[in-house]
Order: structure tokens, then sequence, then C-alpha cells
């Protein structure tokens, strides 16, 4: 594979900094160095993107969604007898649909990151520039949500096989159920740590705190290589940083933005973790 994928634009300074826009030369992830050894492939590990849904239509993002092989698009029935109907990209947990589409755009500019297609001549590359996001919808389009929903979606994404999943979210109180459902999973959970600049140490954020073996709480850095103004903190409860702020990515419609936030830094991590699963199967 290509080390610098042709959409590998500027823009892009979380997978590679050359120092454009007043950034710290290699304030990045490596990400064309990582793509040297590999870049993804079309039967990589699942990954999925628990958040407002994917706009599985992107041009940027179609080629690299998961497919559910056991279930005929468009028929009405429940062909895998999982308990979803037409369920060919994911879950849409808040409806209890098979359509996870994305009205809001958060979720989206997240599957970005971790794979959005690349070196297609368009747009962006993910950290994975092959892959399988599976679209698993935990909100409303409004944001909305509720503890039913989230652990409705991780039990599929458990259900479904996913081997790592993307988490976005977080706030409230810490939540049995939510624990029940992380903790019974088999993937690795990738969490964001919170926009609130707090210490996690002594003022907990749920789902990142809460203690778990495969779980990952990510701050954010910025194009400096400093922690974002926003990011929460903390010495035991935050495992690692990464590119958070000013970050470039698909959102809904086929069209790019860039967004800044936890959110952001989240999703270079399940993307860096899906190129070791990849490569690495056994890992």
């Amino acid at each position: 594979a290509s080390a610098t994928p042709d959409d590998l634009t500027d823009k892009l300074w979380g997978m590679h900094n050359t120092g454009q826009n007043g950034g710290k030369v290699d304030a990045d992830i490596d990400a064309p160095e990582a793509w040297a050894i590999h870049s993804g492939r079309k039967d990589a590990p699942v990954i999925a993107v628990i958040d407002t849904g994917v706009d599985y239509n992107h041009p940027d993002l179609k080629a690299n969604m998961w497919v559910n092989k056991g279930e005929i698009p468009g028929n009405g029935i429940d062909d895998d007898g999982n308990g979803v109907v037409d369920d060919v990209h994911g879950f849409n947990a808040f409806a209890n649909s098979g359509n996870p589409m994305d009205g809001h755009s958060h979720g989206t500019h997240c599957a970005g990151t971790i794979a959005g297609v690349g070196n297609n001549g368009q747009g962006v590359t993910g950290v994975m520039q092959e892959a399988q996001i599976m679209a698993v919808k935990i909100f409303a389009d409004s944001g909305s949500t509720n503890a039913a929903a989230i652990i409705r979606g991780i039990n599929y994404a458990t259900q479904m096989g996913a081997r790592i999943t993307s988490n976005s979210w977080g706030g409230g109180a810490a939540n049995q159920g939510i624990f029940d459902a992380f903790n019974s999973s088999p993937a690795l959970h990738i969490m964001a740590a919170g926009n609130s600049s707090g210490n996690n140490d002594t003022r907990p954020h749920y789902p990142s705190n809460y203690e778990l073996p495969n779980n990952v709480a990510v701050a954010a850095s910025d194009r400096n290589d400093n922690k974002a103004s926003f990011s929460c903190y903390g010495e035991k409860s935050v495992d690692i940083a990464a590119p958070g702020r000013d970050i470039y990515s698909t959102v809904n419609g086929g069209g790019y933005a860039s967004k800044s936030g936890t959110s952001m830094a989240t999703p270079h991590v399940a993307g860096v973790a899906g190129l070791v699963a990849s490569a690495f199967p056994d890992a």
C-alpha cells in the first residue's frame, strides 16, 4: 500500500503534521509510517461506531461500510434472525430499526477519521484506508438518548461480532446496565474522555471512567502536541491522547467539515486499534 495516499491533504494534520498552519512538526499519529506497513483490508475486523449513526451512502465511506451478509436488503424480513429487520449496515438502537442513517453528522465525522476510503482521489483518508465500519445509532437526530438505547446498541455490536467499538459520547451518572453491556463484550472499547476540561480522577466521566480491562479513555491534543483546552484528563482514568482539535472529516450528504472534541480524538485511536487488529489478527 502507498504510504502517502492521494487524499492525505494538509488539513489532516492529525495523520501527518509537517508544521502546516503553525503546527509542530510530527505532532501527529505517524499515519504514513504505519501505512508503509499496513493500511487496512476489506475484510478487516469490524469496528462499530456507536454514535449518531453513519451516512453509509457518503462517497468517502460507502466502500468501507460493514455489510451484514446474512440480511437481504429491503425485503422487510429479519433474514438472519438477530431481531432486527434489514440491518444491512448496522442498527438504529434508538428507534429499534435496521436503518442507522445519521441525521446529525457527529457519527459520520467520527467514521471518516477511522475509515474514510483511502487513495480514492477525494476528500479524506481515514486511519484505515480499507476497513469495515458498522453503524450503531444510539441517538436520535436531535442528540437525545437513553440508557436502554445505549445498551441495545452495545449488545448489537457484541452480537454481530464487532472487534472494536468507538464511543465518542458520554455524560451523566454511572449506569450498571451500560457497564454490564460493555463488560460482557469481548471487544476493545475506545471511549472519549470528555470535553469539560476536568480531572476525571476526581470527577468521573462515564463511560470512559468505567473500571474495565477492555476500555481505553482518550483525551484530545492539538496540532502543537498540547492538551486541547477543553479536554478532560486524569493520571489514573485517562489512558492516551490523540489529535482532537480542528479535525477535518466526512459529514452528512457527501460533505466535509472540521470539528473539535475528544469525540474527534477517539476515532484516531479506534482507527489505530483497527490497523493493529487487521495486521495482527491474533493480537
